[in-house]
Formats: C-alpha cells, sequence, structure tokens
C-alpha cells in the first residue's frame, strides 16, 4: 500500500506544509486519479506535483464535489453492496472565478478556497478580517504530526525548515530556501523509535487575487455564525 506520508502523485516524502502541501484522508472517498488500479485516494500531496499532473482538472472535479457533499452513499470501487458513507464538509460555493472557488462552511465560520489546479486553502474568520485589512493570512500555528519516511540523522532538532525539506530531499517540490525560511518553524517533539516528527509551521496562504478580492468584500458583510447559549 502507499504510504500517506509520502506524495500520492510522485512517492517521495511530503511534510504537511500551508499552501504547498496537505492531505486527503481515505474516509473522504475521493477517486484517485493516479492510482493504477481504482482506489480512494489516502495521502499528502506537494502541491506542486498537483499543478504540475495532467490529471488535476479531475481531482478538482472529485475534491470539490467531496467539498461540497454531506453524509452520502458512494459506491464501492467493485460497485459490490452495500456502498460506503462518504464523510463530506458540508459546504456551498459562494464563488466561481477564473483560477479557483470559494466554498463556505454552513455550521461554522470556515471558508476553502480550491485552484482549479488543485491546491486548496482552509481559512477562517479571523483570515478573512486581515484581508479585509489588506493583510496577508498565515496558517494557524497547530501542531503537525508526521512520520518521517527516514532517519534524517541527530540533529533533526536544530535543523530550520528548509534544512529539513533538504535533509528529505525533496527542495525541488516545495518553495525556494529564501521563502521557505519566512515560514515561522518550530521543532516541538521527536520520537525516534517511530521517526514521528512534532512542528508548527505558520506560512503565508497564498491565497489567488480574484479569491482574495471576493473574501476581502465579503468580510465586511458576512456575520459571523452564534451558537445559543446552553439552557438552564
Amino acid at each position: 500500500m502507499p504510504d500517506i506520508n509520502e506524495c500520492q502523485i510522485c512517492g517521495t516524502p511530503a511534510p504537511p506544509l500551508a499552501g504547498q502541501c496537505d492531505g486527503v484522508a481515505g474516509y473522504r472517498l475521493i477517486h484517485d486519479p493516479w492510482a493504477a488500479a481504482p482506489s480512494f485516494l489516502d495521502g499528502n500531496l506537494h502541491f506542486s506535483c498537483l499543478e504540475a499532473s495532467a490529471k488535476s482538472t479531475r481531482f478538482f472535479e472529485e475534491f470539490t464535489r467531496m467539498v461540497q457533499a454531506g453524509h452520502e452513499e458512494v459506491p464501492s470501487l467493485d460497485a459490490s453492496p452495500p456502498p460506503l458513507t462518504r464523510m463530506g464538509l458540508g459546504m456551498v460555493p459562494i464563488f466561481s472565478g477564473a483560477e479557483c472557488s470559494v466554498f463556505q462552511s454552513g455550521a461554522s465560520d470556515r471558508w476553502m478556497v480550491v485552484k482549479r489546479t488543485g491546491p486548496w486553502f482552509r481559512l477562517q474568520h479571523e483570515d478573512l478580517l486581515r484581508m479585509r485589512r489588506s493583510e496577508i493570512p498565515r496558517s494557524p500555528a497547530e501542531v503537525i504530526t508526521y512520520r518521517l519516511p527516514m532517519d534524517v540523522g541527530d540533529e533533526l532538532a536544530q535543523y530550520s525548515l528548509p534544512e529539513l525539506i533538504t535533509a528529505l530531499g525533496v527542495e525541488d517540490k516545495y518553495a525556494p530556501a529564501d521563502e521557505l525560511a519566512s515560514v515561522d518553524y518550530e521543532f516541538v517533539d521527536y520520537y525516534a523509535p517511530k521517526r514521528i516528527l512534532e512542528y508548527v509551521a505558520r506560512a503565508v496562504l497564498p491565497i489567488p487575487d480574484e479569491a482574495y478580492s471576493f473574501l476581502a468584500e465579503y468580510a465586511g458583510t458576512y456575520t459571523p455564525i452564534r451558537f445559543d447559549e446552553e439552557q438552564a
């Protein structure tokens, strides 16, 4: 089986980094355009590989179908019963442009920008407010857990992000080192027996101009979702 920690297109290490590499969970039941046999996509994707692929249009169609789906039945790969249940994101389209589409959650203050070449960006209300102020949004300061497919040496805790990417041999799959240096990268922990790396990487989100302009204006009229206080 393919390693979910490797890019499902090129097969090389793919540590997640917002705007440059992200993962698709198998339970989303997105058909894998790159698999030799019918299968569902499960694992990480370099956005550079995705944009260069001749199958990126098919991925965009499959991915955005999942983004808009709720819990729905999906035929199994061999058409045998029973059907499978997809856990979609339940978002609705609010913008469609030449370069990308924008989707909004009906249950929380969450948005997704999906480029027609495949890459996607997750946004929160704070990001829209930043765009309203003509600022560039960054990914949240969340701990990312990644299993290294190889041992990269004893100095892992001292590596910068460009050094980590180079040690994994995938510097051609990510932005140049000078751009990676602008990412707020922090080593958190490493469990050597399982090669489990934990890190934080706050990166600039390269939102397409058409989506940025739309969302900056949209933020001025959007009312955040508020949940009623629990009744006594």
